[in-house]
């Protein structure tokens, strides 16, 4: 179903000849998204096979940092908890993709000045998890999203099976996002590496989409499971759901971001939630959502290992 480099952007063509291909996704320099939803819809059956029947999440580490720094204009007196989460998808048949694949400890360090909270018990449940996933897929080269794979003791086995595209990919090793998860061309190349256009379908019931902005490389995922429940997965457009529904941005010092086209990335977000009331809005980051969606149920708590 899934193939390396050579592939090179099968499911893209596919998504030309079924005349889906976003006519709203325009040059970057015009900085505007408008994904369609319905070419989602028809795009996520494109790969045959049942689509995923649950969507689980756990979370390896936390952040802390002052509101205004997550949100611009926030108050600064108050503090906003970000969760380094990690997500999966789990089919009929109890195979699994992960979306990202968390980071270890020692990576979670290079990120605050303050030891921060890190839960050994769910990053060794995320690395059965990439280990048992019947594919990886790699949203952009952030360490927290990338440093499962990279610094896995297991790397030779999960490289095989780990999706990125081609600037992902090149980002990885020109780019290196922490010193820690330096990593040579040649082993990158053992990746399933391969170009994308504005969206491309990876797996029953799953297209991505691109979304330059937080990095050049940026992505978001459109989701169905088999009982029809929709989930537009925005990764890290946003660090909080806040800076979506506010349209505001980061405020952190460090960070150099595409501002013209995260505001795109809001304003469609806030349509779909408007428009489209019965999809859900994922937010990696959002420590607040992530515990309201797994009370309720609508994220599984924990990631599914056999």
């Amino acid at each position: 179903m899934f193939t390396r480099r050579k592939f090179f952007g099968f499911c893209s063509a596919l998504a030309v000849m079924a005349g889906v291909m976003p006519a709203g996704l325009r040059a970057e320099s015009e900085a505007v998204f408008n994904p369609d939803i319905t070419a989602l819809r028809k795009l996520s059956s494109v790969i045959a096979g049942a689509a995923p029947r649950a969507v689980h999440v756990t979370k390896v580490a936390d952040t802390v940092r002052p509101a205004n720094v997550v949100v611009a204009g926030a108050d600064p007196a108050q503090k906003m908890t970000l969760a380094r989460t990690v997500y999966q998808l789990v089919y009929p048949d109890n195979t699994s993709v992960m979306i990202d694949s968390g980071m270890d400890e020692e990576t979670h360090r290079t990120f605050g000045k303050t030891e921060e909270p890190f839960y050994p018990d769910n990053y060794e449940q995320v690395k059965r998890a990439l280990l048992q996933a019947r594919l990886i897929i790699l949203t952009h080269y952030h360490a927290d999203h990338v440093a499962g794979v990279v610094r896995s003791d297991q790397f030779e086995t999960l490289a095989p099976k780990t999706w990125a595209s081609t600037d992902t990919a090149d980002l990885m090793v020109t780019k290196p996002h922490k010193e820690t998860i330096k990593i040579a061309h040649e082993k990158v190349d053992l990746f399933r590496i391969q170009d994308m256009g504005a969206y491309h379908p990876i797996a029953p019931g799953v297209v991505l989409i691109r979304a330059p902005g937080h990095t050049p490389d940026s992505k978001m995922i459109y989701i169905r499971t088999e009982d029809g429940r929709e989930f537009i997965h925005s990764v890290d457009s946003g660090w909080s759901m806040e800076n979506i529904r506010q349209e505001k941005m980061k405020n952190a010092s460090w960070v150099r971001e595409d501002e013209r086209q995260l505001l795109g990335q809001y304003q469609w977000l806030n349509r779909v939630m408007r428009e489209e009331k019965d999809i859900i809005v994922l937010c990696t980051h959002d420590n607040e959502q992530y515990i309201d969606f797994t009370a309720r149920g609508i994220l599984q708590q924990g990631l599914y290992t056999v």
